[in-house]
């Protein structure tokens, strides 16, 4: 407990000289016993400070210090938000702070006696039942008491989710709903974003939404949640700012373009931030700040990497990517640089690697590269030499295999590797009547096509194509047959209605 003024015979105001104590007509002080509730609430977290809200439920000890002896007693605040402490009577104290509370309880005991001097603590905070919903780990209602915070209460629930936001938490307090921000608390100790809850308080987490990955001369790299304002400047505040000396002039940001691929450019950080100017950002940006003292040649590297401690790593598929920046001597070649990230994933389409090239004059090339060719079959002709402010792409391998053409239900199946190209087209309910089976071909990620049965063993992201029979005979022939039939027979009847009318 708390105690905002040190309760004892000392804090006791003398009389003057010659002064006797005059209490009101029929009241003399004595201790007077009051049994706290049985179903008080304990206490969790900190202990109440003079800055604590009381409510209805609080359990509060009141003292009250004369010049002979001490009243002592424990009240709880009513549903009124009132306490009553005999021989004080009422004293309305809900929604006040517990400074406030001491400070009414101190006047009111001066009222009854002279010299009489009161302080209060809370013995027990109040509990009420707080709603957390969304992407936490256990969404529901928690008994929680009036000392907990929204960020310890999330916690209750079991944290946020993965696919939680920790940048957007929704409050909803007496009907009206307030936006907090998690990371700004954990990261910058604002409790401004941390609020105490009270009764009916509803919190509730969204999905996460778009990110932005810092890397680089940053305090604190990593990939961060876009706030709500999507600016760059307080991102850099939030993820601690630039490490002197760094080169902000050299930035460089990658972005998605509209054609969703992947550009990288040179960006002025400092002037993009020249106060009052700011920069908006987007999802999926990935912001890179060299150091001052290395600035040098880089290459990026982005994809089915396994990467390093350096490595920002993101989640796309449910495959775990990376993207990195990473310092490109002369000479490098490709097989260089996979080996500084950590070497290609087991997940990695290796046949579909590229390199990204901003070429002196005209487009951006992009030039493929066939790690399988280098790395299994130890052919060295894609182990080209890098250049400054290339970008090194490695995509997730496709884990299916895709049944097309004159089959029942076409579309991708799991790549399993003991089916054949035959059992693939059964998975997909097989054959149409127009189907012709024998013709089926088989195309690989390298563009090489097979007929089904001198195919090789597939592999994931093949391609099985059952082509359409010109005619098949029994249908064919029979529609041939029957409009040959009718046409007869429309002749026929022609003919004798002329005819007749002729005779």
């Amino acid at each position: 407990m708390v105690s905002l003024l040190a309760p004892g015979l000392a804090s006791a105001q003398p009389p003057p000289i010659g002064a006797q104590p005059t209490p009101p007509s029929g009241t003399t002080m004595r201790p007077v016993q009051q049994a706290p509730p049985a179903a008080a609430a304990p206490a969790r977290g900190t202990t109440p400070g003079p800055d604590y809200r009381l409510g209805p439920g609080d359990v509060l000890d009141v003292q009250i210090a004369g010049r002979l002896e001490i009243i002592r007693q424990q009240v709880v605040v009513d549903f009124e938000g009132a306490v009553n402490a005999p021989p004080l009577g009422a004293i309305p104290v809900g929604g006040a702070t517990l400074l406030e509370a001491h400070r009414r309880v101190a006047a009111r005991a001066r009222e009854v006696f002279r010299y009489a001097e009161a302080t209060i603590t809370v013995v027990t905070p109040r509990a009420f039942e707080v709603v957390v919903s969304g992407e936490v780990e256990r969404p529901g209602a928690l008994a929680e008491t009036a000392l907990r915070r929204v960020h310890d209460v999330v916690l209750d629930a079991g944290g946020i989710t993965a696919r939680g936001s920790t940048r957007r938490v929704l409050v909803t307090r007496r009907g009206v709903e307030s936006t907090v921000d998690p990371l700004a608390f954990q990261l910058r100790g604002d409790l401004t974003q941390n609020p105490a809850v009270e009764e009916g308080v509803k919190i509730h987490v969204p999905p996460r939404a778009g990110t932005v990955a810092l890397t680089g001369a940053v305090r604190r790299p990593g990939e961060y949640e876009l706030g709500a304002s999507r600016s760059l400047r307080s991102l850099l505040d939030l993820a601690g700012g630039v490490i002197p000396p760094a080169a902000d002039n050299e930035a460089r940001l990658t972005r998605l373009g509209v054609d969703g691929r992947k550009t990288t450019a040179p960006f002025d950080m400092r002037a993009a931030l020249a106060p009052p100017a700011d920069f908006v950002l987007q999802p999926g940006d990935a912001l890179f700040v060299p150091p001052a003292a290395t600035l040098q040649d880089l290459v990026e590297v982005r994809g089915a990497f396994n990467g390093t401690s350096e490595s920002t790593k993101m989640q796309v598929a449910g495959k775990a990517t990376i993207l990195q920046r990473i310092e490109l001597a002369q000479g490098d070649r490709v097989r260089d640089v996979v080996q500084r990230a950590g070497g290609a994933a087991v997940y990695a389409d290796l046949r579909l690697a590229l390199v990204e090239r901003s070429g002196a004059s005209g487009p951006r090339q992009r030039i493929p590269i066939d790690l399988y060719r280098m790395l299994v079959e130890k052919d060295d002709v894609p182990n080209i030499l890098l250049q400054n402010g290339d970008v090194f792409l490695l995509p997730i391998a496709e884990d299916k295999v895709f049944i097309l053409g004159e089959v029942k239900t076409p579309g991708g199946q799991d790549f399993r590797p003991d089916l054949s190209a035959r059992e693939y087209v059964a998975l997909a309910g097989g054959a149409t009547t127009r189907g012709r089976l024998d013709n089926t071909v088989v195309t690989f990620r390298n563009g090489r096509t097979y007929a089904m049965a001198d195919a090789p063993p597939l592999e994931p992201g093949s391609v099985v194509t059952v082509p359409e029979v010109a005619v098949k005979w029994w249908q064919d022939y029979v529609t041939i047959l029957s409009t040959i039939a009718t046409l007869a027979t429309a002749y026929t009847g022609l003919y004798f209605i002329f005819h007749g009318q002729v005779n």
